[in-house]
């Protein structure tokens, strides 16, 4: 009886893992139509090795362990956006760096560097030192923790602070596997702030399959959104959603991202 529990297990096992996906690249370009303003933005990361999926396609570890490099670009009615970096990961450390440059009228360009210590490969403690070519220099410490309830569901924790910490946040993240092929999130974030209001945001997705989920979001500014996503095929995905506030209902906008993963 043990043999057939333990031969039975490790079938279990091997189809998790069997189940599982996999992909080098992940890039989004995404479209929001408002009253106010329209964007345009386009983003892509790219894995020096493969990063692997929890079930849905577009879900993975809380802590990335995969070194990388990174740029996006976003466009709107009164500002763009350029962003570029990377991440290198050797034994217990990793190192970053990133450049974003802020048109506005003018040029705000601001360079990070960050080098982080995993003490153990569900904890790490990072420090990113950020220079503001037009403002002032700060750094910024997280410390981020996984904690596993079983094999798939865990709850991931961040929390960060400037060097003078007059900024503080909590970010939290809830991963369920209902079982079925159904699964869950909850995700938020709290930040406080001295001399300005301090704010929150949450939101929650439910995966219908591991290709189809619905999401809705909710801020302290009473701004709202919910909407969908489908993943046509393992590479592709298309997210549609609206988005208004419950004190300006006048205020309301729609968006759309293709996201495409290899």
């Amino acid at each position: 009886m043990k043999k057939l529990a333990v031969i039975i297990s490790s079938i279990l096992l091997s189809s998790t893992a069997a189940a599982a996906d996999s992909y080098n690249s992940i890039s989004n370009l995404s479209y929001k139509d408002s009253d106010n303003n329209d964007t345009v933005a386009v983003d892509s990361i790219y894995y020096l090795s493969a990063k692997k999926t929890l079930g849905p396609y577009d879900q993975f570890e809380y802590i990335n362990k995969q070194s990388n490099i990174y740029g996006a670009y976003a466009d709107d009615d009164f500002s763009d956006t350029t962003l570029v970096g990377g991440e290198y990961f050797i034994n217990e450390f990793v190192i970053g760096a990133s450049y974003t440059n802020l048109d506005v009228g003018n040029h705000n360009e601001a360079y990070t560097i960050s080098g982080g210590y995993f003490f153990n490969p569900d904890l790490l403690a990072k420090v990113t030192l950020v220079e503001n070519k037009d403002g002032e220099d700060f750094a910024l410490f997280d410390l981020a923790y996984n904690h596993m309830l079983n094999t798939t569901d865990y709850i991931g924790v961040t929390v960060t602070s400037d060097d003078d910490f007059d900024y503080r946040a909590v970010a939290a993240k809830y991963f369920i596997d209902l079982q079925q092929g159904n699964y869950l999130t909850f995700e938020g974030k709290y930040e406080s702030i001295d001399d300005a209001e301090n704010q929150w945001v949450a939101e929650t997705n439910y995966y219908f399959s591991k290709a189809t989920s619905v999401f809705a979001s909710y801020d302290k500014q009473d701004t709202y959104s919910f909407g969908a996503q489908h993943f046509i095929n393992k590479n592709i995905g298309l997210k549609v959603g609206y988005e208004n506030n419950a004190d300006d209902s006048d205020n309301d906008a729609y968006f759309a991202n293709m996201r495409f993963q290899f």
